[in-house]
């Protein structure tokens, strides 16, 4: 099942997308309002969850748009708990609510329960593509968007038998969990501590000479073993060749090289690189750290199990 996801917080965002995808879900993410509207319109939809407070178009609009050309399921999920926000969403075509912060498990629940009542409806279809507009009554009555099939007692079988709650897929090699909740929790009322913490001694893999040392090369330019980080500029280089990062991974990056062998626990990154208190699923980091790795090289960021990780030159 291919599911839109619209949210402009990136924590928010990309956890959601991991979780979704260890449902076995499809996801295709966007920041802008308009870019996922966009999207949708193009390439079709089985679901869409959207925040209300987006940039460039609101999720309001947005249900709006989607609802004048089809009957996809659509999903609120915003921090507005009020009455008025919950009912002028429903009332502009969304077919649920849910306030963040919320629960993988019971997104998961929602997600399920509105495709069985699209299902159920009568049309016998599933979401919404770009060449079923003026062609639905012609369309096979079988059809699950793009994604799979019906089965006989009405339900998608990409869902499968289980409302949710069985182990989910085991996770790929490039994420790791950790011991860590697939939800998005409440946040904290105590923030992580600031200080990151340090691995003993013989956590230090045999065989490494030590952390690389930092070696200025001028002002704002600093050589790292085979990695140069231009600060002014804002740009790496990895044996002579520029790697193009995004925001967020040169900023844990940057981190990361501050105090080269140090260990950063997970916590201190997420709060660092992201700016407030961490509410998120740890697995955000480990992600943009192996996004990081495929860029510069694996060599260069060690995993410290149980502490975080450590620039290793």
């Amino acid at each position: 099942m291919h599911i839109v996801l619209v949210e402009d917080d990136e924590v928010i965002r990309e956890t959601t997308q991991i979780s979704l995808e260890r449902f076995g879900y499809t996801v295709s993410a966007f920041e802008d309002g308009r870019d996922g509207y966009e999207f949708v319109a193009a390439h079709g939809a089985d679901v869409v969850l959207l925040d209300l407070m987006l940039p460039t178009m609101n999720g309001a609009s947005i249900c709006r748009a989607i609802r004048e050309r089809s009957t996809t399921p659509i999903i609120i999920i915003s921090a507005r708990s009020e009455p008025i926000d919950i009912v002028q969403a429903l009332e502009a075509g969304a077919d649920d609510y849910l306030t963040k912060p919320f629960d993988m498990q019971v997104l998961n629940a929602r997600i399920r329960a509105v495709v069985r009542r699209f299902i159920t409806t009568g049309t016998g279809r599933m979401g919404f593509s770009p060449d079923e507009v003026g062609s639905a009554a012609d369309a096979p009555a079988a059809g699950l968007g793009a994604s799979g099939t019906v089965g006989t007692d009405g339900i998608p079988e990409v869902l499968g038998p289980s409302p949710g709650l069985a182990e989910p897929p085991s996770q790929s090699p490039h994420r790791s969990a950790e011991g860590h909740s697939a939800g998005y929790p409440a946040r904290p009322h105590q923030r992580p501590t600031a200080g990151a913490a340090q691995a003993p001694a013989q956590q230090q893999p045999s065989g490494r000479s030590g952390p690389t040392e930092r070696e200025e090369l001028g002002p704002y330019r600093t050589q790292l073993g085979s990695l140069v980080l231009d600060t002014g500029r804002l740009t790496v280089m990895v044996d002579g060749e520029e790697v193009h990062l995004t925001p967020t991974e040169l900023r844990v990056l940057l981190l990361l090289t501050e105090e080269p062998g140090h260990v950063y626990s997970r916590e201190k990154i997420a709060y660092t690189v992201w700016g407030y208190e961490w509410a998120g699923d740890s697995r955000v980091v480990d992600v943009h750290i192996q996004r990081l790795r495929k860029k510069i090289g694996a060599r260069m960021i060690e995993t410290v199990r149980g502490f975080g990780y450590r620039f290793a030159g």
